[in-house]
């Protein structure tokens, strides 16, 4: 979760007039009159003083009162509903794994890589107490493999009804709150593109008594807060609670899977600070100097709201330099200049993302080799901070050292398979490797859980038919397998990664149709080309990186290999996958981090991190403590 927000304090002016002395008596006539006739009452004057000093204490004390219990109330819907946005932006890593798992599964045709994949996840260091898959139909569920615990929901007896409820493609099913002493939640989904016959389905332990701990250097902690899964903070449905909810309470809910989960907070200390608490006693104390008091207060609460407005100056100042850092620390693992490459042009463009300032993982490389052809690559590393930069880093220079020893792209990227591991560095990584023969306008192409490249020539514009690899880091010692196509002469080739085609909330075959559109459209030269694709398809940035590298054959004559003919593709040694393990990338509905193994592409919903033994401190950790490490992400490429 993010840091609390500097909240802007606001206050009204008060304004009492001056207290005066009552005009004194000659000493004289006092004494006369006294000596007339007893004086049993007080004099108007000091009567007068007397009230209206108690009227305006009592006023300024219940105005500061006021507006410390209102400025604790706005607090408290502010820190609550920012609990609920870092909640709800922690969810997704329930659904990564069970996606990825199942995909694995449905590409091997096998439970072996549902184990391999899903077991890091399982257990005392992972999320789930049980992971399984289930084929429910045709005849009653059963289950196919089971990792970790035994099923609460099957020994209760209620998966039939349970997985009735499971659509294709849909949001994330979740369970009710399943056992007694030791509960847990289950949550089961179908991959689209997956048929409606085998499910995958995981329980997570809910913590013990429903009692969760806040640590005490979190932003929250001074909030008391109770989790329940639902619209209704009912005690059947509660989830966890850190304390007793007394006085005022803030509540708000956030989606989760098929259902929400709401969340109430209240106060245990008073959020607008230990003074503004003790405004009202000050004002009574200073009643008798109301002037002085009205102005040692406005002055105050002056002083407090230029703090706040320096703060809040102060942070964004801090975030547009720590920003400009991390695009600095970007561009500088990225290949200062671009070689020549006679009879081809070559553009490059990189945008970081507009959200964010910490370092991201996508990068491109031109490679000359000595007889005039080259080698390019464009990838994207998972996750993003310096880790992700560093692996993008290391990956481009062993490419680097790699393409001299010989061998075409999907040799390069074969070697690659031992230096990243999903289990070992957290981070995964999709490449698009590609070789250029100038003199035959010949394009070999290798990919590696990445987007195909797009052409355009004479025949029309096109995604090029590749098959799909495995990325780099999923499947150890995974070799791609080579496509080579002949190209026209003037003929276009656009690598990219999936910033440039990616929009929350859109499905990316929207993306790609834009992209290609947008290609057929354009004239000029590749430099050009590449300006009018970023102006048109992210006007105002986007939310991940992106990077882009064009290629484009001049005009000349070209020579095919003896034997061919013009257009024609060329698969490579490996036999072409199955229909179920292999699609083309243009008619891929997800990008590169979910969709390597299965045309499939995983519903959008809410999941959430679970962390030491309560279900959501692990969001406040993540959040506010310790990161963990990085996994891919459900909603297209690697960083999103």
């Amino acid at each position: 979760m993010s840091e609390r927000s500097p909240v802007e304090l606001t206050s009204e002016r008060s304004y009492a007039p001056r207290l005066t002395d009552g005009m004194r008596l000659d000493e004289g006539d006092e004494v006369a009159r006294a000596r007339s006739r007893p004086r049993r009452i007080p004099h108007r004057l000091p009567i007068a003083v007397l009230l209206f000093g108690a009227i305006v204490t009592a006023l300024l004390t219940w105005t500061a009162a006021s507006a410390n219990t209102s400025s604790d109330h706005r607090l408290l819907k502010l820190q609550v509903r920012q609990a609920a946005t870092a909640l709800s932006e922690a969810l997704p890593s329930i659904q990564t794994p069970l996606t990825a798992a199942f995909d694995v599964a449905a590409a091997t045709q096998g439970t072996a890589a549902f184990r391999q994949l899903i077991s890091p996840d399982v257990g005392a260091a992972g999320p789930f107490l049980s992971a399984s898959l289930w084929q429910i139909s045709p005849g009653p569920p059963k289950p196919l493999i089971v990792v970790g615990a035994q099923p609460l929901l099957a020994a209760k007896g209620e998966t039939a009804s349970f997985f009735s409820r499971v659509q294709p493609g849909r949001a994330l099913t979740v369970t009710p709150i399943i056992g007694g002493a030791a509960p847990r939640l289950g949550f089961a989904e179908i991959p689209a593109g997956h048929g409606d016959t085998v499910l995958v389905y995981a329980e997570t332990p809910l913590p013990p008594h429903k009692k969760a701990v806040v640590p005490k250097n979190s932003a929250f902690s001074d909030l008391n807060f109770a989790l329940y899964l639902g619209p209704k903070a009912d005690a059947a449905t509660l989830i966890e609670r850190t304390g007793p909810l007394g006085g005022f309470h803030a509540q708000t809910s956030v989606p989760f899977g098929d259902t929400v989960l709401t969340l109430v907070g209240t106060a245990t200390a008073p959020l607008a600070g230990g003074s503004s608490a003790d405004l009202p006693l000050i004002a009574a104390l200073l009643g008798a100097a109301l002037t002085l008091g009205a102005a040692l207060t406005s002055e105050y609460l002056i002083r407090r709201r230029r703090l706040a407005e320096t703060l809040a100056a102060e942070n964004a100042n801090l975030y547009v330099e720590q920003r400009t850092i991390s695009e600095t620390l970007q561009h500088s693992l990225l290949p200062e200049e671009i070689p020549v490459i006679p009879g081809t042009e070559i553009a490059v463009r990189y945008l970081a993302g507009v959200g964010g300032i910490e370092v991201g993982g996508d990068w491109y490389d031109v490679i000359p080799s000595g007889d005039g052809d080259a080698l390019f690559v464009v990838g994207d590393v998972s996750g993003r901070a310096l880790s992700a930069a560093t692996t993008m880093g290391y990956l481009r220079h062993a490419i680097r050292a790699y393409a001299p020893q010989g061998g075409g792209p999907a040799t390069v990227l074969g070697k690659l398979g031992d230096l990243v591991g999903r289990a070992d560095d957290g981070h995964f990584a999709t490449v698009l490797c590609g070789h250029i023969d100038v003199k035959s306008h010949l394009l070999t192409v290798a990919c590696a859980g990445h987007f195909a490249p797009l052409v355009k020539d004479r025949h029309g514009t096109r995604y090029v038919d590749v098959t799909i690899g495995p990325p780099i880091g999923v499947l150890p010692r995974a070799t791609p397998v080579e496509t080579t196509i002949t190209l026209s002469p003037g003929a276009s080739v656009l690598a990219f990664t999936d910033g440039l085609v990616e929009r929350r909330g859109e499905h990316l075959d929207v993306g790609l149709t834009r992209l290609k559109e947008a290609v057929m459209a354009s004239d000029g030269d590749v430099d050009d080309l590449l300006g009018q694709l970023v102006a048109e398809l992210a006007p105002d940035g986007s939310d991940d990186d992106i990077a882009i590298l064009g290629v484009r054959w001049l005009n000349e004559t070209v020579r095919p290999a003896p034997g061919s003919t013009w257009p024609r593709a060329i698969r490579g040694a490996s036999p072409r996958p199955s229909q179920e393990s292999s699609t083309s990338i243009a008619s891929m509905p997800s990008g590169p981090a979910s969709r390597t193994f299965s045309p499939a592409r995983p519903p959008a919903s809410i999941s959430s991190s679970l962390i030491s033994n309560s279900w959501t401190a692990r969001v406040w950790r993540c959040c506010c403590g310790s990161r963990t490490s990085s996994a891919p992400r459900t909603s297209g490429g690697p960083n999103r």
